[in-house]
């Protein structure tokens, strides 16, 4: 079944903002080109920043939309050395993430969007290698588009695909057919990669990118329609490509 690369989203900083771009350059094992690879460390993160950078670490010591669901509503803008952030129950910010300066006006920001009751955020830190996903080897998520159709039917709602922060997103795969792909390869655009494992969910995306508010409970949805919680694949890059949006897929 031929597929089309619909859409690309990096994430910057980890949980904090949704990107969409293009085009990207993938890398042999290596995940999507500044796909979080910075985090938000909070007072009581088990590990510390050095100089400003990180090791990977298991996502309950960053900042996450599963914990704050107003962070699902942020939109990131790369503009050369500056992060451009938007909400829309905020100003734009625009910060260098490299400078003291700009690190501190960002953590003032983002903090009335975190909850009071939790750990206040502390540092906003680069990684040193591996990228800030939940996952501790280099992945991109995709997702079928039609599964988001067919999910959004179950719940009787237009699910934004910003909820489920995914990498890469196919159109013309019939509903759910990524499911059907593990351990097979990919060819897309120039690169190649291999279909790892589902994407098991958490409550996340039932936090509203359009409102901050947390309104679904895609977790029951998931488990009454398919008996499961996964929505989406997890791939590994195995060739090094250019990859751009209406790029054929097509498994090899």
């Amino acid at each position: 079944m031929i597929g089309t690369l619909s859409n690309i989203f990096r994430h910057p900083i980890k949980s904090i903002g949704a990107e969409a771009i293009s085009s990207a350059s993938l890398t042999e094992g290596r995940a999507l080109p500044l796909d979080r690879v910075w985090g938000v460390l909070h007072e009581g993160s088990k590990i510390e920043a050095h100089a400003g950078r990180t090791d990977w670490a298991r996502k309950m010591n960053f900042l996450v939309g599963v914990s704050a669901p107003d962070l699902m509503a942020v939109t990131h803008e790369t503009l050369e050395n500056q992060f451009c952030l938007r909400h829309p129950a905020k100003p734009e910010i625009c910060f260098n993430p490299e400078t003291p300066e700009g690190q501190a006006e960002f953590l003032a920001w983002i903090s009335d969007l975190w909850p009071e009751h939790r750990p206040r955020p502390t540092v906003l830190a680069k990684a040193k290698d591996q990228p800030l996903t939940d996952q501790s080897t280099p992945v991109l998520s995709l997702i079928g588009t039609a599964s988001l159709r067919e999910v959004s039917e179950a719940c009787g709602c237009d699910l934004d695909m910003r909820r489920f922060r995914a990498n890469l997103w196919v159109s013309n795969w019939a509903p759910m057919y990524e499911q059907t792909l593990i351990g097979q390869r990919l060819r897309m655009g120039e690169a190649e990669l291999e279909v790892v494992e589902p994407v098991g969910r958490c409550r996340a995306p039932d936090g509203n990118p359009a409102t901050g508010e947390r309104d679904q409970d895609l977790l029951k949805l998931l488990k009454d329609q398919y008996g499961h919680t996964n929505l989406g694949v997890f791939v590994r890059v195995t060739k090094s490509g250019e990859i751009a949006t209406g790029s054929t897929i097509e498994v090899i």
